[in-house]
């Protein structure tokens, strides 16, 4: 029988982009990568189309802006979550472009225009190309020249923001580029993997006195991939260990670091780890799956949530969806993720809305442009965007403020 679960009056509904996987157009440390010989080499050992591989154009949001927010708009939701691109804004050490400045302000502008709060990520993995040849992260340099493109933004665009993301998913971008070499600077080095992650940890916290030193009443936040992780078997203490030591590593010891320096906290919630004492260690049932063949697992939002409680700040979900080309799964994975965030709610976790990830198909990195996330597809070639069904349906949702269940 059908539930109808409300949600409490001013619940936050949004969708979320990143600049690099959508606007197109831009050099950073990501297009050059996509280019190099070992790239290259890597996808024609793997029989891939290259041109999948290169984000180009991407979506052309940055051109086509205005209709991307219409879209958000008759989606219902009150909130739309946007990335800056570093490498617009100063191409050259030091010298920022104004021409790109106007061009975010106009963005910023067209979201409030339609009512919009605006979540706005200064940093999603990609860097300019003078920062990478000072050797990126691992340079401490980068937390003073982070701090003042923080300072830039502020100063710029405050106005128009209604809540700052600093650093999206660091320990993401520390275990791929600097651990497992799949992302850019495909490294494997663990001692530079360490700077990295102290040198995020301290460019979120100047970045957190910047904003406020100028917006004293400023929302500064970021946002974390969380796993729920447990024990394969949950009598083997080795499991539980590993369990609990995976939890810690991955989900909260960067949190921990940041000492409170955060006025909430965004959580994107993907994957669930069923972890083993043997060889592969991670062993999920799967008994449904994305196209990419990652496990569908709704309860595991609700864990995250409440170990995420902890630390007594405002919570929101960044980021949640799938890639589902053939949009059979979406509703389903929408309105049982919804269900376990209801239930985190009415047991008095600080939840305070909810993002799904994409609003359009886009560039999934490393992954190309395969994976459909988006509620509405983009045809590569025009770059015209059409509606999923289930965009109607998570329009409801957001008008209704509430979910249905079966």
């Amino acid at each position: 029988m059908a539930k109808i679960l409300k949600f409490p009056p001013g619940f936050l509904w949004g969708v979320s982009t990143s600049a690099y996987q959508i606007e197109g157009g831009i050099d950073n440390d990501w297009s050059e990568w996509e280019r190099t010989e070992v790239r290259r080499k890597k996808l024609k050992e793997e029989n891939k189309n290259l041109s999948d591989f290169i984000c180009g154009q991407a979506c052309d949001s940055y051109n086509k802006y205005e209709e991307d927010l219409d879209l958000v708009k008759g989606l219902n939701c009150g909130a739309y979550r946007m990335g800056l691109e570093w490498a617009r804004l100063e191409p050259e050490q030091g010298k920022f472009d104004q021409a790109e400045i106007k061009h975010y302000r106009q963005v910023l502008a067209a979201a409030k225009k339609r009512n919009l709060k605006v979540v706005l990520t200064l940093w999603h993995w990609t860097n300019p190309l003078w920062l990478t040849a000072q050797g990126g992260w691992a340079n401490n340099q980068a937390i003073e020249y982070f701090a003042r493109y923080v300072e830039l933004a502020a100063r710029e665009l405050g106005e128009y923001v209604d809540y700052w993301v600093t650093i999206n998913e660091p320990m993401v971008y520390i275990a791929n580029g600097y651990l497992t070499a799949k992302f850019p600077p495909n490294k494997k080095n663990i001692f530079q993997a360490w700077r990295v992650c102290q040198n995020l940890v301290k460019a979120h916290r100047a970045g957190y006195g910047i904003i406020h030193e100028k917006i004293p009443a400023a929302k500064i936040g970021l946002t974390m991939l969380t796993n729920y992780f447990e024990p394969a078997h949950k009598g083997n203490l080795v499991e539980v260990f590993s369990a609990k030591l995976a939890d810690h590593c991955w989900n909260d010891r960067f949190v921990k670091k940041l000492k409170n320096k955060f006025d909430f906290l965004g959580l994107d919630y993907y994957f669930h780890d069923r972890l083993a004492w043997y060889p592969p260690f991670r062993k999920n049932l799967n008994k449904e799956v994305t196209d990419m063949g990652w496990e569908i697992y709704p309860a595991g939002i609700y864990q995250v949530l409440k170990n995420y409680a902890k630390f007594k700040k405002p919570l929101f979900i960044m980021e949640n969806g799938l890639a589902d080309q053939g949009d059979k799964k979406r509703v389903k994975f929408i309105t049982g993720h919804l269900q376990y965030v209801h239930q985190a709610i009415s047991e008095g976790v600080d939840a305070r809305g909810y993002f799904y990830w994409s609003l359009i198909d886009n560039f999934e990195w490393a992954h190309g442009f395969k994976p459909k996330f988006g509620l509405y597809v983009v045809d590569r070639k025009t770059f015209a965007r059409l509606p999923r069904p289930s965009a109607r349906i998570y329009s409801e949702i957001c008008k209704n403020n509430q979910v249905r269940v079966e």
